[in-house]
């Protein structure tokens, strides 16, 4: 089996300031891997010779076709593409603003799907690459008034599917990568709209304390590489036992209604 390096050697991850982008960034450095990584900051990143910060706000950007193109270029030409960058909002979704609701939508989803869609098209014309999509859990097992998130994230999956069925025993390959809670800083960065509302506080704190008993972002990155190294196509959930083996079950095998009553027993709502 060739060396991670020898067939990714140059990698472009969004969100990589901070969080599992930071993590991953570092795990891939650390196989010799170059990594470009973006942040809507760059300057507050470290520029070394194996980790390049490039600046990108996907809710912005309007020609990814261009930056992609010129990033590509400047970099020798990208063995791997790693969609990560989110955020979330938290609140009842009758609370939220319109801007909020689009903001997410783009950074989660139809950013991804931008850069994925110029990113894919040179990997194809080079029949070779991978491309990676960090969706979540949340996706399938969807966390209370976190509505956007979870929509976007489920589009995410279903766009990486989509992207295997069209090319389903060759390179460039998807990898729709489903991470539950680990330990970052997501929470802290969240826009929350709690509004005296008691069920939300509830779900939050409950958020709260799982964030504090997750697994450590070593084991994200482990999971990744492990999927990298597979060279195919692959679904790869990561995280806890519950939140990823038992909740990839239920949400195949419970009726709709069901999975909603637990659900509701898991955040602690009534």
């Amino acid at each position: 089996m060739p060396k991670l390096v020898e067939r990714y050697p140059r990698a472009l991850i969004t969100g990589a300031s901070s969080g599992l982008g930071k993590a991953f960034s570092e795990g891939l450095i650390s196989e010799g891997i170059r990594v470009w990584g973006t942040s809507r900051k760059p300057e507050q990143m470290e520029s070394t010779d194996p980790f390049t910060p490039v600046k990108l706000d996907l809710t912005k950007e309007r020609d990814f076709k261009e930056w992609f193109d010129h990033w590509d270029s400047e970099s020798g030409g990208f063995d791997l593409v790693i969609n990560n960058a989110g955020y979330s909002c938290f609140g009842r979704w009758n609370t939220m603003s319109a801007a909020d609701v689009e903001d997410q939508i783009r950074v989660l989803l139809t950013g991804p799907m931008q850069l994925g869609r110029v990113a894919f098209r040179a990997m194809v014309g080079r029949k070779h690459g991978c491309l990676v999509n960090v969706s979540s859990v949340a996706g399938q097992m969807p966390i209370p008034f976190m509505a956007a998130y979870n929509t976007s994230k489920a589009g995410l999956s279903a766009f990486s599917q989509s992207l295997m069925l069209e090319t389903p025993k060759r390179s460039p390959w998807v990898i729709d990568f489903r991470p539950g809670d680990y330990q970052t800083a997501f929470n802290q960065h969240m826009k929350k709209r709690l509004e005296d509302d008691s069920e939300c506080q509830t779900v939050w704190d409950e958020l709260e304390n799982l964030m504090a008993i997750a697994p450590k972002t070593s084991e994200a990155v482990s999971d990744l590489i492990s999927a990298l190294s597979s060279f195919r196509h692959c679904t790869r959930y990561s995280g806890s036992f519950v939140q990823t083996s038992i909740a990839s079950l239920a949400s195949r095998l419970l009726p709709n209604a069901l999975k909603r009553y637990t659900l509701r027993r898991y955040y602690k709502i009534s």
